[in-house]
């Protein structure tokens, strides 16, 4: 069963309710694209209708692509590869039940740092409904011992997220004053209710660790001190070789504090990583206006040019990664988030469902080399 509007929809019915459904988003947004671009067209709905069906694109994420948009000359997106299609593969290479292992951070900061993986040190991790743990001696257990745990065991600086999820939703960076704390809003927050604040944010767990720091070259290129990392795919083959697929730097353009890209919607904008040179190209953005994917060629802050733009650390960072994809094995397929800090490149996350990097036009290529080196993915 599931609910629609309050009401129990029995499952025979629950297939026909979802395409409803989808056919509804389908015409919305084909209805939003027509009112920006004032080109309504019974054929670019046909257009949709098809990309939906026949390459199983969700409509949001082909509205996103642009593959909606009237002009488009994506009759077949031969360069994108629709989520759906995505996760079949990485389901074929990597075993669910590992998947806590790299979705569950507290799990994943301190497997990694057993095995001696650079990671960002983790300080602490934080629950309501039980015990937590701190580097500084095992379980804590009430709010008196959290506070005496921030006071002296915490740095200047480190900080906090949700040991379970994705795009920096719950991230935050505090600072450190008399008193107590400032976020990344410079909201003041004392140490005696910090505690309180996280567990009853909404989130069942959170990590404390290390505050990381980009190299200066990026914080030149985009003139923000908000770390910006760089998306690694990698591929261990049937020999176990690892493989580089892609790489892109995710790019923080104004004052935001994560560089999640999220299909554009977060202002961020991402640049290829040439896989040889570890320069950047032009980089892109996904407008909500349903236009596709647009091209920049310098920092809209900086104005400093993308392409040919090096950067720091690259050979360190391949070799990081090369070297780390097969500990997490049987898991084979990874989208690694590394920072290259001053001192060398780290590791943040490792993704096991790493998002389809479409804007980049490379994707059918990439799937096109996991099928050639791994014959029994279809």
């Amino acid at each position: 069963m599931i609910e629609c509007w309050g009401a129990a929809v029995p499952k025979p019915r629950r297939r026909l309710y979802r395409k409803a459904q989808r056919l509804g988003q389908i015409v919305l947004l084909w209805r939003r694209v027509n009112r920006l671009w004032r080109w309504p067209s019974i054929v670019a709905f046909r257009r949709a209708l098809r990309v939906c069906r026949r390459d199983r694109f969700e409509p949001a994420e082909a509205f996103r692509l642009g593959l909606f948009h009237p002009a488009s000359a994506h009759d077949r997106p031969s360069c994108y590869v629709s989520r759906k299609r995505l996760t079949k593969v990485q389901e074929a290479l990597n075993p669910a039940g590992w998947a806590p292992l790299l979705k569950n951070k507290d799990l994943f900061y301190r497997y990694s740092a057993a095995l001696g993986i650079p990671v960002p040190r983790l300080y602490a991790v934080v629950q309501a409904t039980a015990p937590g743990w701190s580097c500084a001696g095992g379980a804590i257990r009430t709010p008196k011992e959290w506070t005496t745990f921030f006071e002296r065991y915490l740095p200047a600086e480190f900080a906090v997220k949700p040991a379970v999820g994705a795009y920096g939703n719950g991230f935050n960076i505090y600072r450190r004053v008399s008193g107590g704390y400032v976020d990344a809003l410079e909201n003041r927050i004392e140490s005696s209710v910090l505690y309180d604040a996280l567990v009853s944010s909404g989130h069942d767990r959170y990590v404390i660790q290390e505050r990381v720091h980009s190299h200066s070259d990026l914080v030149r290129l985009s003139g923000t001190q908000a770390l910006q990392t760089v998306r690694m795919i990698t591929l261990v083959e049937p020999a176990g070789d690892v493989r580089i697929l892609h790489a892109h730097l995710k790019v923080i353009e104004a004052e935001e504090i994560v560089d999640t890209f999220l299909d554009g919607l977060t202002g961020n904008i991402e640049a290829p990583v040439d896989l040889e040179s570890g320069c950047l190209e032009s980089a892109n953005r996904i407008p909500d206006t349903g236009c596709g994917v647009v091209t920049i060629d310098v920092h809209p802050k900086t104005r400093i040019p993308f392409a040919r733009f090096l950067l720091p650390f690259w050979p360190q960072a391949c070799d990081l990664v090369r070297q780390t994809s097969p500990h997490f094995l049987p898991v084979r397929t990874i989208g690694w988030d590394v920072a290259l800090t001053p001192t060398g490149p780290l590791i943040v996350e490792g993704n096991v469902w790493w998002d389809p990097p479409n804007q980049h036009g490379n994707l059918h290529t990439v799937l096109q080399t996991i099928r050639d080196l791994c014959p029994s993915v279809t």
